[in-house]
């Protein structure tokens, strides 16, 4: 029982009497102030209910507005979206008004847009979405419109990463009605986005209309949903209305304080202009005397409510505010009792009694709250002096283990093939081995913990090669730039021309550790590669890659400075004639020294570049005028007019020139390529040794083209075409070890056609597919009976490899000629795999699994050829005949040769070395570990009987055949 002491009781009954009175007064003043305020509240109805309608109209407008402004932008999103389509760009493309209108019309229905307008990268009309449009007046017309001027700026300026697209509003006779027909009204949207091609350049641009709906579905679907009345005001006109009866005039207020519409009969409010539009809502004056009555009302009946609920609330407060202070007395007492228990137990040595009141935040909880502290610390004070002990005999143990560890570290640490650096968070040192200082040629000890990264750097002295993550000019060797949790490289360059590598990884503390490798032979390897990747191996001249990518950087240079640059293309009179009788050895000679003077005359300012045999270009630089470009052309045909001294022949030649002129009229590099292609034909016709300037009346020779296409079309059911066979020997006994199969055309008026002029020709024009299928064909039923140990190989195109047609027509040659599948050879140059790698790969791996063998051709004129030997299993590596022919003169050429035989003989693949034309070399090749050979020494490409003789013949050996 609780005692009831004189403190205990004076709480209580004082406590309660508190409250009494506190809720006596409390009743009255709230009735006091309740009558006070109805009196106000009937004073203010009639303002809040204005307010409220305000409140409300305001919303409705400003939320027809947002959804009028998605609706114009979910138009032009939609119309974005067509633009990027394949098959819009396809349909843009051809220029043909039907199929765009065909595919135009269902797109501006589910765009949601009346009309749509097809416009070319000039801003011309090209197509409409309806057959009917005038394109011609519709052109005439929207050239006159101020949004022109947008539509210009959009195809000019947009590029992928920045596309220019508008969206605006316009009146009626701003815009007119881009298609007959359709719906119009005074105001409509007009949308226009670009379209890009496959390479992100502006091809055209779709133009949009959308003429706003008299009665607007969206905003008939809003005033039904809010039941309020909404128009749509341009100028002193409603264009568009939902649940709204009247005309402009209904709208009109007798003074902008007011939201009553002067007839009285609506109360109404306007947003603001949304560009030339204005949307106003408007409700019943009905709404506003309802508004009233239900505010009062709602106000006196929560007034008794609050009455009632108070004193009933009261009452019970009452109640329990004296059962709370009485339980409140006896929680303050009974934990003293216990709490004094527990000091008694501490001080006998008893940690683990329980202390009752620490949960509480009162003074009784706080002095129960020391007791528990007093309890720890006296226990852990014991607990102390036993944990002091076990520490000291772990951390000798430890210090043990760590002076073993330091040891091999040190060993480790300076024995490794990088150097190494680690830093703290400061980039102060902390340990480096030995390789590190000699990387960088620095003395032993010359590096020392606690050196800043500063300091180390002035030591180092190196010059930046590349950096990985930062500009070259920011550079820090030792101190990175990076977030928490990345890494970075950096190449640089001793003074002692060695190259390191350096890696900086970031650690958990916030320093670092740089690992440095020499990679000076790594980088020289990738150096010489690049630089034959882009360069012509025999005359060190900058080749055909390298000059079509100046010359794109030239275009893209006029079209953004202006200017003009020429192109010309040279082809040396009479070298043939001094290849085939002096030899291939003083023809490339002379390739050599004429690459020398177009070099020597340059002023630097031009790109000499070697195309291929005997053929040059020179890229001017821009601008250029044209009598600086007829000075050098005919510096150039002097030139290479004067003797060449080689060897014991004095070698006269000349040289023929064709000229196009880059105007910035928007030729594409490949145009202007063919027009100086062009006129060097036309220079060539006209006695040679002179320069032509292209003219359009050159054209005569595309239409030769244009009959030789024809003709080729014919060649296949015409039987115009035959195979010759260029025999392939094994090195190692030195037999025939199978044929290279090549067509040649015997036209019947052209006689043979060289290969050289019409296989280009079938690749541009796509017939190379049904020419290739015939060759293979061809070649699987000749093949078939010969003896089983000759291989037949056929060179495939690109297109033969595209999409998935080759797999049928590979079985079906192998099952109609009976030709075992391991007894052909499908050969691929690398311009094969780079057109459409995927399908490529994946026609050749059909081809695999058939039993075909498959060979890389021409390796090493390409820039990815590795990375494709590591994609595909190939069975053969075809040398290219330039490194081949260039062995007797070039230790590159052996050293590159040597590389790839290396290469083969490591991924269990042959070699075949291609233009072996002289003994010596196929010598060379046979010492080097070369497996087979081809080349005219061993036999030019025959007809089938030649080659049949050959094959059945008493001897197949390579020695009789070169012989």
């Amino acid at each position: 029982m609780v005692r009831q002491s004189s403190l205990f009781w004076r709480y209580t009954y004082g406590a309660v009497f508190t409250a009494l009175c506190a809720f006596a007064g409390l009743i009255g003043i709230v009735a006091y102030q309740l009558d006070v305020s109805m009196t106000r509240q009937e004073a203010e109805l009639l303002k809040l209910s204005k307010s409220r309608l305000l409140e409300t109209l305001t919303a409705d407008v400003n939320l027809a507005g947002r959804r009028l402004e998605f609706l114009f932008e979910d138009r032009l999103r939609r119309v974005n979206a067509i633009a990027e389509r394949s098959d819009t760009l396809s349909a843009l493309e051809s220029r043909n008004n039907v199929a765009m209108s065909e595919l135009l019309g269902p797109a501006a229905s589910e765009a949601d847009v009346d009309a749509i307008v097809v416009l070319d990268e000039s801003a011309r009309v090209i197509g409409a979405s309806s057959y009917n449009a005038d394109l011609v007046t519709l052109g005439a017309s929207i050239e006159k419109f101020g949004f022109y001027a947008d539509i210009e700026a959009s195809l000019n300026d947009s590029y992928p990463g920045e596309k220019l697209t508008f969206s605006k509003v316009y009146p009626l006779e701003e815009t007119g009605i881009f298609v007959p027909g359709t719906l119009s009204n005074a105001i409509s949207q007009v949308i226009f986005t670009p379209v890009f091609d496959e390479f992100g350049y502006v091809v055209g641009g779709l133009l949009a209309q959308r003429w706003l709906r008299p009665q607007e579905p969206m905003l008939v679907d809003l005033a039904r949903i809010d039941d309020f009345q909404l128009a749509i005001v341009h100028g002193e006109q409603i264009v568009s209305r939902a649940n709204f009866s009247g005309g402009y005039s209904d709208l009109l207020r007798p003074s902008t304080a007011s939201n009553i519409t002067a007839d009285g009969e609506r109360f109404i409010e306007c947003g603001e202009p949304l560009s030339l539009i204005t949307v106003c809502a408007a409700l019943p004056i009905e709404a506003l005397t309802e508004t009233q009555l239900e505010l009062t009302k709602i106000g006196s009946e929560e007034e008794a409510k609050l009455l009632q609920g108070l004193f009933v609330f009261g009452l019970m407060a009452l109640v329990a505010f004296a059962l709370v202070a009485f339980l409140l007395s006896r929680q303050i007492t009974r934990p003293l009792t216990d709490i004094t228990g527990v000091l008694s137990g501490i001080a006998e040595g008893d940690y683990e009694s329980k202390v009752v009141g620490t949960d509480r935040s009162d003074e009784v909880g706080d002095i129960a709250r020391s007791v528990v502290s007093l309890q720890r610390s006296v226990k852990e004070r014991d607990a102390l002096r036993v944990r002091v002990h076990q520490k000291n005999t772990i951390l000798k143990t430890q210090e043990t283990q760590l002076r073993e560890q330091n040891i091999l570290f040190d060993a480790a640490l300076n024995n490794m093939s990088h150097g190494l650096c680690m830093f703290d968070a400061h980039g102060k040192l902390i340990v480096s081995n030995r390789r590190y200082e000699e990387l960088f040629d620095l003395d032993k000890g010359q590096l020392t913990a606690g050196m800043s990264t500063g300091e180390i750097e002035a030591l180092l002295n190196v010059e930046v090669v590349e950096s990985g993550d930062i500009d070259a000019n920011d550079f820090r060797i030792l101190h990175p730039r990076f977030s928490s949790g990345s890494h970075s490289t950096e190449m640089v360059k001793t003074p002692a021309g060695r190259i390191v590598l350096t890696t900086r990884q970031p650690l958990a503390d916030g320093g670092w550790v740089a690992i440095s490798e020499d990679i000076t032979e790594r980088q020289e390897a990738r150096d010489r590669l690049a630089f034959l990747a882009r360069h012509d191996i025999l005359t060190q001249l900058p080749n055909r890659i390298e000059f079509r990518d100046q010359m794109e950087a030239l275009l893209q240079r006029q079209r953004e400075e202006g200017g003009e640059f020429a192109t010309l293309c040279l082809d040396l009179d009479e070298f043939k004639t001094v290849n085939d009788s002096l030899g291939h050895p003083i023809g490339d000679e002379l390739l050599r020294q004429v690459a020398e003077r177009l070099t020597a005359q340059s002023d630097g300012n031009e790109l000499v570049v070697r195309l291929g045999g005997d053929e040059f270009a020179i890229l001017t630089d821009l601008p250029v005028n044209m009598d600086a470009v007829e000075e050098l052309a005919q510096s150039v045909i002097w030139q290479l007019s004067q003797p060449f001294q080689i060897a014991d022949h004095e070698i006269v030649i000349g040289v023929s020139i064709g000229i196009s002129v880059a105007k910035g009229d928007g030729t594409e590099g490949d145009e202007l390529f063919k027009q100086a292609d062009l006129a060097l034909y036309r220079a060539k016709e006209d006695g040679r040794s002179t320069y032509k300037f292209f003219e359009a009346d050159m054209g005569t020779a595309v239409n030769d083209r244009r009959e030789l296409i024809t003709d080729l079309r014919n060649a296949v059911s015409n039987g115009e075409l035959e195979l010759h066979f260029q025999p392939q020997y094994k090195l190692e006994d030195q037999m025939i070890s199978g044929f290279e199969a090549l067509v040649r055309w015997n036209h019947p008026t052209r006689g043979m056609v060289s290969p050289g002029e019409f296989i280009p020709l079938a690749e541009d024009t796509g017939l190379i597919i049904q020419l290739g299928e015939w060759v293979l064909k061809e070649a699987c039923r000749i093949a078939a009976a010969w003896p089983d140990h000759l291989m037949i190989a056929v060179n495939l195109s690109p297109r033969q490899l595209r999409g998935h047609a080759f797999g049928p027509v590979l079985i079906n040659a192998l099952v109609k000629s009976g030709l075992r599948a391991d007894r052909l050879e499908l050969e691929v140059t690398e311009s094969v795999l780079l057109t459409d790698s995927e399908d490529v790969l994946e026609a050749l791996h059909q081809a695999k699994s058939l039993g075909v063998k498959v060979s890389m051709d021409d390796f090493g004129t390409g820039y990815s050829s590795l990375s494709y030997l590591r994609r595909f299993p190939f069975d053969k590596i075809k040398i290219d005949q330039s490194f081949v022919r260039s062995m007797s003169y070039s230790s590159d050429s052996i050293s590159i040769v040597k590389a790839v035989i290396e290469l083969a003989r490591n991924l269990n693949m042959t070699t075949t070395a291609e233009g072996v034309e002289t003994r010596e070399l196929l010598d060379m090749l046979t010492e080097i570990g070369c497996t087979d050979a081809q080349g005219y020494f061993l036999g030019r490409p025959m007809p089938q009987k030649n080659a049949e003789e050959l094959v059945f013949g008493t001897s197949q050996a390579l020695i009789s055949a070169a012989q």
